[in-house]
C-alpha cells in the first residue's frame, strides 16, 4: 500500500548521471536538473564543515574532495558522496511543496575496466539511500531519455 501511495504522489524518478568530472540529476518529470563537478570543501581545523560544493569548492580554502576521482575505482569516499548527493537532490526537488523521497536512477557514463564492483554498486546504494532516496537502481544500458526514465526502461539493465 505504501508503494503504491508514494508511486501515486511522486512526480517521476531522479535520473543520476555520473563521471569523475561530472554530476547531472534531472527530475525527469520536471526537467529540472543539476549539473555540477562532484566536489566538496571541507573546513581544516578539528570541526569538519562544509564550506562548499560544486565548482564554487574550487575558490574556497579548506581540503578539496571529488568521491569520484580515485584511479582504481569509481567511488572512494562514501561521506563527500553521500553528502555531495544530498546537496544534488535537494537542489533539484528544493520546489516541490509535497517532500517525498524519490526514486533515483544511476546511470555511470565513465568507463570502468571490468564494470562496477559489488563494493562501489553497494557504495553508491547506500549513498543515495542516506541522501534520501526511495529506491536506487543502478542502470547499466545505454544512456536513457527522460521518457524512458519515467517508462521504468532502468529496472531491465539494473544491476
Amino acid at each position: 500500500m505504501l508503494n503504491w501511495i508514494h508511486h501515486k504522489l511522486s512526480s517521476g524518478p531522479l535520473y543520476v548521471r555520473i563521471t569523475r568530472q561530472r554530476l547531472l540529476v534531472v527530475d525527469v518529470s520536471t526537467g529540472k536538473s543539476y549539473d555540477d563537478e562532484p566536489l566538496m570543501a571541507v573546513s581544516t581545523g578539528a570541526k569538519k564543515v562544509i564550506l562548499a560544493i560544486g565548482v564554487s569548492a574550487r575558490s574556497v580554502d579548506g581540503t578539496k574532495t571529488n568521491p569520484f576521482s580515485h584511479p582504481r575505482v569509481l567511488a572512494h569516499d562514501f561521506q563527500a558522496l553521500e553528502k555531495i548527493f544530498m546537496h544534488a537532490f535537494m537542489e533539484v526537488l528544493k520546489t516541490r511543496r509535497l517532500r517525498l523521497t524519490p526514486i533515483v536512477v544511476l546511470q555511470i557514463d565513465e568507463r570502468l575496466d571490468g564494470g562496477l564492483t559489488l563494493i562501489e554498486s553497494r557504495a553508491l546504494k547506500e549513498a543515495a539511500f542516506n541522501a534520501g532516496a526511495y529506491e536506487v537502481y543502478i542502470h547499466g544500458g545505454s544512456p536513457l531519455t527522460n521518457q524512458q526514465v519515467k517508462d521504468g526502461a532502468y529496472k531491465r539493465h539494473a544491476i
